[in-house]
This record gives structure tokens, C-alpha cells and sequence, in this order.
């Protein structure tokens, strides 16, 4: 299905660990005495990121809980469905809509990068984190390696969304900021019932907007900035 698109708003903030952090970077065999499981970096510099389709993944899996708690109403939750759908796509059985959000796979800022380089840690940029799982019938102990990007660690993350339809912002940017805070008050990656993956966005705010057909907004770029911020401003009750 074709869009029109109007213009650009790029969403940035520092993403902060609260706790450690493991997203896994695959593969099933690990050689004796290396890590059970590591976590995914960057194939040229090698340091960890967080993949862009992991806070898309994770961040629409929170806001359709929310948005499709109401069974009985069938209405409700078609409107719901098209605000997500519209800010994070659809290819099901109904018509296929292009997600107008843009996820980046997120990089250490260079304050994180340095003072993990200096830091005694296990691995360049990580710590191992030594667990045991015991199986309820026999009792027996299996004990496992887990890499994990280290707490304090900030990463860069931006955000951008397209602007298809003028009437529609300011209600994409209240699900967009519903989505952001839900996910600081669960967790991000795997284990998060064992406490990983606790995180927190710094400075969430507009970094620039840009118009393409200025005859169809009907308010200026900096007002508009002013209102959008202050969405995102808010937080959850």
C-alpha cells in the first residue's frame, strides 16, 4: 500500500543499562571452557550493539498487550490494530502497511567505548556472568556462562518516524512514548526474569525535523518540536 510521505522526525536519547545486559548473538557450539553464550557485537569493531530489531520487536510486544486488553469490544481493538500496525507494519491477511518507524541498531556512546576499554572486565567490552540451573527431578547442578554488556553502560539511540498523515502525530507520538516507557518497566534481551536487561532512556527528545511539502503542515517545525517533546516528556502513571 503506497503513502505519502511529508516529512521526517528523528527521536534520539541515550539508552542506559540499569543492569547487565545479554541479547544473544547465535550459534550453538561452544568449545570447551569458551562462553556458553555470547552476546551479538558489531563484526568490524567488535563492540556490543543492541539490535534495532530487538527494541522493535520488544517495544510493539509491550504496547499490544496494553492496546488489546479490551476482549469484549471488537471496535476498540480495531482501532488499536491500525495504530500499531501503522507505526510498526503489517504483512498478515489484511492489507500489508509499511511500519513509519525506522529502528537503529544502537552503538556505545564514546564516553561507554573508553571506559569499557579501560575497565577490567572478562572480555573486550563485557563481563561473564557464571549462573546454575538445577534440574528439578535430579537435582543435578548445570552451570553456565553468560556474556553480558555490563551495567552504566550507555548506547546511542535514535529513532525515526515518518509522517504520512498530519492528523495522526501527536497520536503516534503518545503510542511511541507509551511503547519507550512500558519497555524501561520490563526488560530488554533475554533473561529478564533473572534480573538482565533493565534499562532507562536519557534525554528522550526531538532531534530535528525535516519537511518535505511545507503547504501541508499547518504548524511551524518548532511548535511542533515544543508539542512533541512534551509527549515525550511524559511518563506512565
Amino acid at each position: 500500500m503506497s503513502t505519502r510521505l511529508i516529512g521526517k522526525i528523528f527521536i534520539k536519547a541515550q539508552l542506559e543499562l540499569l543492569t547487565g545486559l545479554h541479547i544473544g548473538g547465535g550459534g550453538d557450539f561452544s568449545a570447551i571452557g569458551a562462553v556458553d553464550n555470547v552476546v551479538v557485537r558489531d563484526a568490524l569493531t567488535k563492540e556490543p550493539i543492541i539490535p534495532g530489531s530487538s527494541l522493535k520487536g520488544k517495544s510493539r510486544a509491550l504496547i499490544s498487550k496494553i492496546k488489546h486488553n479490551d476482549y469484549n469490544s471488537e471496535e476498540k481493538n480495531k482501532k488499536n490494530s491500525e495504530e500499531l500496525f501503522r507505526l510498526f507494519g503489517s504483512k498478515g491477511n489484511g492489507p500489508i502497511v509499511a511500519s513509519r518507524l525506522q529502528f537503529f541498531d544502537t552503538k556505545l556512546t564514546e564516553d561507554s567505548k573508553q571506559k569499557l576499554e579501560l575497565a577490567d572486565t572478562d572480555l573486550p567490552y563485557t563481563e561473564i556472568k557464571y549462573e546454575n540451573t538445577i534440574n528439578p527431578v535430579t537435582g543435578v547442578a548445570n552451570p553456565r556462562q553468560q556474556e553480558r554488556v555490563p551495567a552504566d553502560s550507555v548506547f546511542d539511540f535514535n529513532l525515526t518516524y515518518n509522517i504520512e498523515d498530519v492528523d495522526e502525530i501527536k497520536e503516534d507520538f503518545k503510542n511511541i512514548n507509551l511503547a519507550l516507557r512500558t519497555l524501561e518497566d520490563d526488560y530488554l534481551g533475554g533473561h529478564g526474569t533473572r534480573g538482565y536487561g533493565r534499562i532507562r532512556f536519557n534525554n528522550l527528545k526531538i532531534d530535528n525535523i525535516k519537511i518535505y511539502n511545507d503547504e501541508i503542515l499547518s504548524i511551524s517545525e518548532e511548535d511542533l518540536k515544543s508539542e512533541l517533546d512534551g509527549i515525550l516528556e511524559k511518563t506512565n502513571a
